[in-house]
């Protein structure tokens, strides 16, 4: 219940400093001013970044999580008709590039559309509990699939127009709140929620559906569109030797089907033209959502099924040419919003490429989570402060030719290939229910220092304590700093989401 979510939020920012487990030092409110703010949808937009419809922003709190921390443009959950499905366990495989089996929602209709109203209202209430002004710059985009006579269905219908005029709902939570939280009552909630959506079809969805859909989101619900494409659109033999010959992803593999029964690339253009030709004469914005995911074997074994889908940093490759293929059919006259292998160092490219706004997925269901984004918007900030940005326009003044480079260069990037990530787990012990694994650095260590101890203390800016935990446990102090091989930093967790410990920082 709403009123629940604010009793928590409430009680645990006044008692540690934090919320939903996200300490203050995380959260992130956008100055007015900012140069990566913009104009979209007839919006004003803080920031371009944020979690993409998926598993973060299916309930209210994970929702509020990325907001916390920097996030602006929310993907929300996709929804269907079909809202009863029993998804087999485990769904989700991050262990580097990522795989999923789940492909629809876990709410009912009715139960996904409280979710994204009771998150739109905690914004206000947040931003009132933290002293911060009232505007803010969020957007909120639905996503919705998988075919129109499911869309046309009274139950969708019904959920289509809570997020455009959520009025009725609204008043009730104001009712609930004014009950258990009177100094809240009176924030001010706009009715409607959403305003854009993204189509997100099925993998093999009839192009003439696709086109079907589209027109009834543009012509008769007045949405700003964006329609998902495939990675699939490449073609087999440039997805495959991509992945394959060129990232080293060999156990990979691709069937045939996902490239029978999807999109192919002429029959994309020609929905994107006809659909760019009705939102002009609508005054609606349109664009492609780049890219959905790609259908896959399920050879890992890991999770039930013949299928799964692919995500994360291996897609990065395909989908930037496909995006470059695309614009160069369109003169780099097409708007776009990116979502495939984004993570905080190239989404400064992303956004000087063109992309209108820069969503992710399988990124923040790495550690860390949505206390990501800061560093996000951080590099965006850098990025456009180094190239005398001040506006995103400005930053992407050059776009055709960034992208160009960004799509010859990506294939050849070590980041995005398979080998780049030396694998898991970092310690041969197993971990117990009740016993904490050995830390990885000391295992590595030849002499088995305390690394860990000293290393907090470095990084709670207590040195003497630091130098009495070296000086107390480590057999080599006075030869340490000029034989050390620093092996530990090979062993650290930390090295494959963020950086190695700074070993003597």
């Amino acid at each position: 219940p709403l009123s629940k979510l604010i009793t928590w939020i409430k009680r645990e920012y006044a008692e540690r400093g934090s919320i939903f487990g996200i300490h203050v030092s995380k959260f992130v409110d956008h100055p007015e001013d900012a140069p990566y703010s913009s104009r979209l949808f007839g919006e004003y937009l803080a920031a371009p970044v944020g979690p993409a419809a998926g598993p973060n922003t299916q309930l209210a709190q994970n929702i509020v999580s990325a907001w916390l921390t920097g996030a602006r443009f929310i993907e929300l959950k996709t929804v269907q008709i079909m809202d009863e499905l029993e998804i087999a366990r485990p769904c989700i495989d991050m262990e580097d590039e990522g795989y999923n089996v789940e492909w629809s929602q876990e709410l009912k209709l009715e139960e996904s559309a409280r979710e994204y109203v009771k998150a739109w209202i905690l914004i206000p209430v947040i931003r009132r509990l933290l002293g911060w002004g009232a505007k803010d710059g969020t957007i909120f985009n639905v996503s919705v699939g998988y075919n129109l006579e499911g869309i046309l269905k009274p139950r969708m219908q019904g959920f289509l127009d809570t997020m455009t005029g959520a009025g009725e709902l609204i008043a009730e939570y104001r009712d609930e709140i004014a009950k258990g939280h009177p100094e809240f009552a009176d924030v001010a909630v706009e009715s409607r929620v959403s305003g854009s959506c993204t189509l997100s079809t099925m993998h093999g969805c009839p192009p003439d559906e696709i086109g079907r859909i589209a027109e009834y989101l543009l012509d008769s619900r007045g949405f700003h569109l964006s329609v998902k494409l495939n990675p699939t659109l490449m073609g087999a033999g440039f997805v495959r030797a991509t992945l394959r010959d060129a990232l080293g992803y060999e156990g990979v593999e691709i069937p045939d089907a996902a490239f029978e029964h999807d999109l192919k690339f002429p029959q994309a253009v020609e929905i994107i033209k006809s659909m760019k030709e009705l939102s002009a004469r609508k005054d609606l914005y349109f664009g492609v959502k780049l890219s959905n995911t790609l259908a896959v074997r399920n050879t890992k074994g890991f999770m039930p099924g013949d299928e799964m889908y692919m995500s994360g940093r291996s897609l990065y490759p395909v989908t930037v040419n496909l995006w470059n293929r695309l614009a160069a059919e369109f003169g780099g006259e097409l708007n776009v919003s990116y979502s495939a292998g984004a993570d905080a160092m190239n989404t400064p490219l992303l956004l000087r490429c063109g992309a209108k706004s820069v969503t992710v997925a399988s990124d923040i269901l790495k550690p860390g989570g949505c206390s990501r984004f800061p560093q996000y918007i951080r590099n965006i900030a850098d990025a456009m402060r180094e190239r005398g940005a001040s506006s995103l326009d400005e930053f992407a003044a050059d776009r055709v030719s960034a992208l160009e480079s960004a799509a010859a260069a990506a294939i050849g990037e070590k980041k995005y290939a398979k080998r780049y990530f030396r694998g898991a787990p970092k310690v041969k012990s197993p971990l117990g229910k009740f016993d904490c694994v050995e830390a990885p650095c000391m295992e590595r260590c030849p002499v088995c220092q305390d690394i860990p101890s000293y290393a907090l203390e470095i990084s709670r800016g207590r040195f003497d304590a630091a130098l009495d935990a070296i000086l107390a446990k480590n057999p080599l102090p006075g030869v340490s700093g000029q034989v050390c091989t620093r092996a530990c930093e090979s062993g650290c967790t930390r090295s494959n989401y963020d950086e190695p410990v700074g070993i003597r920082a």
